[in-house]
Formats: C-alpha cells, sequence, structure tokens
C-alpha cells in the first residue's frame, strides 16, 4: 500500500476542509448552483468532522498503523476522537440556562458590553428566567464565565462583518462547547498519564469524553458545565505536574478561579484544592493567590457594574425568581438530604450512577485514595466531590431542570473519571472486575449516547410536572424509552396493528381528572391538571417520533368563556411513547389562568394530527371549571 500517497492525499482533503469550514465563518454561509442543483454551505460541524477525520487519516497513513498513529501523537487523537462524537449528532441540545453564553460574545464584540436587551421584545410581559433587570438594562442571572470561554470562537465571523442572525452564530454555540469539553478531555488525558499506564489514560478518558454527561450535556450546548470542566481538568493537570515541578502548584490558581467564577458551587471543589496547594506546595501558596487574583477580579468588576453590588453571587445573595413566587435565598436549598441524594445518586430520572454507573468504580477509587501510600490529590478531589454532591442534595429543583441525567453533577466528571486509575492493576489482573467495568462502562455509554443522539424533550416535559413521582419509574425514563420505542415500532409492523397515523376513524378515548382542579384561581396564576387519558378505541395512539407529525397524538387544552375561546394559542403537549388499546397514559394540562376576572371553563382535549394544520379529535373533551377573582380576593393559589 502506498502510504505516502495516501498521506498526500488526506493532507489535501483536509486543507480542502478547512478552507471550506473558514469560507463558511467568514461568510455566515452562502448557496452555490451547480448543475442546476444549489448547494448550500451554512453548517460548520461537517466542515469539522471532514477536517479532523483527514487529519487523523494522515496520521495513520503516516505512522502506517492506528497503533502508531497512537503512540506518536496520543493527545491530538483524543482530542479529535472526542470532538468527531461530539459533533456527530449535528444538532445543538440547548436549555434556557444556556441562552444567555450563547448571545454574550456577540454583545461583547459588538457593542463592548454583557448587555443582554435584544432578548427581550418591547412591552413583554414576562421576562425569561435566565435574565435580569438591572439599571434600564436586561442581563445575564447567570455567571459569564461560559461567554467569555467562548468569546474565541465567535471572533472570525464577527471581525468579517458576519450578520448577528445569520444561522453560523447558532452553531457556534454547539462548536465552541463540543471543543471545550474536548479540550478537558485532552488536558484530563495529559494528567493521568503522568499517574498510570498509558492504557488506563486512554481507558479513563474515554469514559471521561463518552460515558458521563461531557457527552450527553456539557459539549451539547453553552452551559456552564463544559467550561467549568475545562477549568477543573486544567487544574488537574497542573497539580499533578507540580509533583516534577512545583511551579505548576501556583499555576493552579488561574483555572480554578476561572472554574467558581463560571460556577459558583464549584468553590467547593476549588476550596479543597487550594487547602491541597497550602499544605503540600507552601512556596507555591502566593503564585497560586496571584494567578487566581485576575479571574476574581474580573468577577467583582462585572457585578459591581452590573448588578450594584460586587459580593453578588446567583442563589445566595438575592431573592429568586420561582415560577409566578419570588424566594429568598434560603428557601432554595430546602430539599431533605435524604431525598436529594436518592434522586441525585440513584433516580432513573436524574441519578448519577443511573446514568453512568461506571463511577460506582471511582468511588472506590476515592476510598482507596485513603488507604496508606494512597494518593493524596485525590483525597482532595474526593472532598469536593463529596461536598458538591451534599450541595446539590440540597437544591430546591434537584431534577435540574429541562435537561438530560444528572446535570447537576455535571462538574464532578473530570473527578470522577479521574478517580479510576487506582484500580488499574485490579483491572489488569482481575478478569471479574473487567468484566465488570466493561458492564458498567458499555450501560454508561449507551444512556449517555441516548441523550446526545435521541431526543428526550417529550420524557421531560411529561416527568417534571410531577418530578417526585416520574422521575423514580424505572420503566419510563429517557434511557429505556428509546429501547421502549423501538420494541413498540417493531411489535406495531410485525403485528400490522392499525395506529392514528393509518386508521384515525379506529381512535377514541377517555379522559378522567386524576386530582381536584381549584375552584378559584388570581389572574395570571398557573392552574394545574392532571388527568388520566385511556385508550378505548382500536387504533394505537401514535407518539411524538414522527418527523411530519402525522398521527401524533396530543392532549389539548385551551380557556373557554361562554362557550367562545379566550386567548389566541392552544397549548399542547404530546404524548412521549405509544398507547396501545386498552392502555393508558398521565398526563398533566397547565394553564395560565386569564388576565381578567369572570367564570370560565378549561376544555381539555385528545386530538392526532392527520395531515397539514388538520386534527381529528378523539373522544369528547373534559371542561374544569374555574373562577379567577381578582387577586386579594382568592382564598388559595391554584396548586
Amino acid at each position: 500500500m502506498n502510504f505516502r500517497l495516501l498521506q498526500t492525499l488526506a493532507t489535501a482533503a483536509c486543507a480542502i476542509a478547512a478552507i471550506y469550514l473558514l469560507s463558511i465563518l467568514v461568510t455566515g454561509g452562502y448557496g452555490v448552483n451547480f448543475a442546476g442543483v444549489r448547494f448550500d454551505a451554512n453548517k460548520l460541524w461537517p466542515a469539522i468532522v471532514a477536517m479532523l477525520g483527514f487529519a487523523l487519516l494522515r496520521l495513520v497513513f503516516r505512522h502506517g498503523s492506528i497503533e502508531g498513529a497512537l503512540r506518536s501523537n496520543p493527545g491530538f487523537m483524543v482530542f479529535s476522537i472526542a470532538l468527531i462524537v461530539f459533533l456527530a449528532n449535528g444538532r445543538t441540545i440547548s436549555g434556557g440556562d444556556s441562552v444567555p453564553a450563547k448571545n454574550l460574545p456577540l454583545s461583547i464584540l459588538l457593542h463592548r458590553n454583557f448587555y443582554l436587551d435584544q432578548l427581550v421584545t418591547p412591552g413583554q410581559k414576562k421576562i425569561p428566567y435566565y435574565l435580569r433587570e438591572s439599571g434600564g438594562h436586561y442581563v445575564s442571572d447567570y455567571p459569564v464565565g461560559a461567554a467569555l470561554m467562548a468569546l474565541p470562537f465567535y471572533v472570525p465571523s464577527v471581525v468579517c462583518g458576519v450578520s448577528p442572525s445569520s444561522r453560523v452564530f447558532a452553531e457556534l454555540e454547539k462548536v465552541s462547547a463540543a471543543t471545550i469539553v474536548a479540550l478537558s478531555a485532552l488536558l484530563l488525558y495529559l494528567a493521568a498519564a503522568r499517574v498510570t499506564a498509558n492504557w488506563m489514560a486512554m481507558l479513563l478518558t474515554f469514559v471521561y469524553a463518552f460515558a458521563t454527561t461531557s457527552l450527553s450535556v456539557s459539549s451539547q450546548a453553552l452551559w456552564q458545565h463544559g467550561p467549568a470542566q475545562l477549568a477543573l481538568a486544567a487544574a488537574i493537570y497542573c497539580l499533578v505536574r507540580a509533583r516534577d515541578d512545583p511551579r505548576w502548584a501556583g499555576y493552579a490558581g488561574l483555572p480554578l478561579a476561572f472554574e467558581v467564577i463560571t460556577r459558583s458551587a464549584d468553590a467547593l471543589i476549588a476550596a479543597p484544592l487550594g487547602l491541597y496547594v497550602l499544605i503540600y506546595y507552601r512556596r507555591e501558596i502566593w503564585t497560586f493567590i496571584t494567578a487566581a487574583i485576575p479571574p476574581l477580579l474580573f468577577q467583582l468588576w462585572y457585578s459591581a457594574i452590573y448588578f450594584g453590588s460586587p459580593l453578588r453571587i446567583q442563589f445566595l445573595t438575592e431573592p429568586t425568581a420561582v415560577g409566578s413566587q419570588t424566594v429568598a435565598p434560603s428557601g432554595l436549598w430546602t430539599t431533605s438530604f435524604a431525598n436529594g441524594l436518592a434522586v441525585a445518586m440513584l433516580s432513573p430520572g436524574r441519578g448519577l450512577l443511573f446514568y453512568s454507573p461506571i463511577f460506582i468504580l471511582s468511588l472506590a477509587g476515592l476510598v482507596l485514595a485513603w488507604r496508606k501510600n494512597g494518593d493524596i490529590l485525590l483525597r482532595y478531589l474526593g472532598v469536593g466531590a463529596i461536598l458538591t454532591i451534599l450541595l446539590i442534595a440540597k437544591w430546591h429543583k434537584t431534577s435540574g431542570g429541562e435537561s438530560f441525567g444528572p446535570r447537576l453533577l455535571a462538574d464532578l466528571t473530570p473527578i470522577m473519571a479521574f478517580a479510576l486509575f487506582p484500580l488499574a492493576d485490579s483491572i489488569r489482573n482481575r478478569r471479574a472486575l473487567a468484566v465488570v467495568f466493561a458492564m458498567l462502562g458499555a450501560w454508561s455509554v449507551t444512556a449517555n449516547a441516548s441523550g446526545a443522539f435521541i431526543s428526550y424533550r417529550g420524557w421531560n416535559q411529561w416527568a417534571l410536572n410531577d418530578a417526585d413521582q416520574r422521575l423514580w419509574l424505572w420503566g419510563d425514563n429517557p434511557v429505556v424509552d428509546p429501547f421502549r420505542s423501538t420494541f413498540d415500532a417493531i411489535r406495531i409492523a410485525l403485528g400490522h396493528r392499525v395506529t392514528s397515523r393509518n386508521s384515525p376513524d379506529l381512535l377514541d378515548g377517555a379522559l378522567m381528572l386524576l386530582n381536584t382542579p381549584p375552584h378559584d384561581a388570581a389572574p395570571g396564576a398557573r392552574v394545574h391538571i392532571s388527568i388520566r387519558a385511556i385508550n378505548t378505541g382500536r387504533a394505537v395512539w401514535l407518539g411524538g417520533r414522527s418527523a411530519d407529525e402525522r398521527g401524533m397524538v396530543s392532549l389539548r387544552w385551551e380557556w373557554r368563556r361562554d362557550g367562545k375561546v379566550v386567548g389566541d394559542d392552544e397549548a399542547r403537549s404530546a404524548l412521549h411513547l405509544d398507547v396501545f388499546p386498552g392502555g393508558s397514559m398521565d398526563l398533566d394540562a397547565s394553564a395560565l389562568a386569564p388576565d381578567s376576572p369572570g367564570h370560565y371553563e378549561l376544555e381539555i382535549s385528545l386530538a392526532a394530527e392527520i395531515g397539514s394544520q388538520t386534527l381529528r379529535p378523539i373522544g369528547r373533551p373534559l371542561s374544569v371549571p374555574a373562577t379567577v377573582r381578582p387577586s386579594a380576593a382568592v382564598s388559595g393559589s391554584a396548586p
């Protein structure tokens, strides 16, 4: 095989992909007509995947084998493979928390400020929860460290005058997030390679990148977690290098301070590591403090300028809006430890050990660190991990909102993956442990790949309406549901079952109230109705899997007064799973009460999409009466 020729071809292909990528960045995307066919060049991820793929091939051809390429440049292989996988789903999986971070780079580069006024429409009644009004402007209610780390990715397009409305900026959120987490995987590998065998360093880096929320959450959008993970991985790398060169212990102050300003809860990780430096690298403590000063000074300046107080800390120093109420900081930490720990660590909806059971072995590694001659750095990392878990257990919303798996504990993934290295000899010498490692790792990869490549939004919207119960459903969660949906599809196909898509005339159903609805509601208060939808027809109700939505069954609700619809929009919620004849599903209708006092009915119904803008009602609607009274006259708020 002519490896030299193949290397040349791979080099040329890599260069072409790089030029293509640059052309999109500097133009914001463009269209080309070729042989009567229009080609739209407006997506970044295929160009990046192609560029890195050809670069990897070039490395393999240069050394004649994958093994040779790994030996010659393992860091580049780790970074490239991680980034390719993170981008491979071709979409951004974002949430409200990431909205400020993806828009702030534009505000900083175009307007030289941190204002987000462009996200609020003049006259808008409800301000998004992720914004806060301050000094006549709207600013992020979340720390801005993630936006600062993403800033360099936006520079080429902004400098070249790309319109802020270009879709390239929407893609840059995903590209920057994925690259940041891939860099954290690289640094974690470099740190692990200094304390364990290379195969184990590769293995724990694989776990970190693909068997945790690094894949399913942090790399998919500009959450705070990805930048915090990169900062923590950089700190671990510095502290590991300090074993050979103590000066690196001082350098760790910079990434640790940046981690804290990115996600303030991570002060519980940074504090034990600062103590570690003070005890074991006392001569470097002033370097450590000096390195930490720039990020901390920035945070003090930012808080003073944009919030009027340099000591402002989100969720700790001022009230926070929770739903329709304003809650004091003390009211945000009310979950019992027992319940919070169970949800955060074990529940099939959000549990760390359910989505990444490989971390069971990480816990063993943290315990082994306390043996005689155990790894001292790992002890302090373990203390930070425990403190963080306890903090999250007290948070009033342990579910983490509309996100995937144990998002709130994502910042711990560098620690938990790094903690596997003490098990290297046991894994190599004990076949049973190696098998257990493989099984737990396979589940962890499958679970988090599900979050990255399969939509879980329908389940989230359904489950969070009754989180106390639905986060504990072992047979209905984001990991199990894709398998259930596949099994149902096979069952429908092999059994030639009629469905809401092909036989809408065979649909029928009934709705049954599960809770006592409120009689009175204040204007604008949320009214929550729990119902059970029973399939009494002969056709299968299809959930929201269809790309064109044909056959999709959904629960719908709207306010009526004297038989007339009140308001402009009908709300709806699609079923997240199929319901076979004789089966049922518990659903929820949640609506804001009308602004004007009076007697109303909330009409709840089932319907199937049978064509463009065409609905087929299923069964009879359910009408729930409610009286909207002036706020002062309402004796009890709606649940």
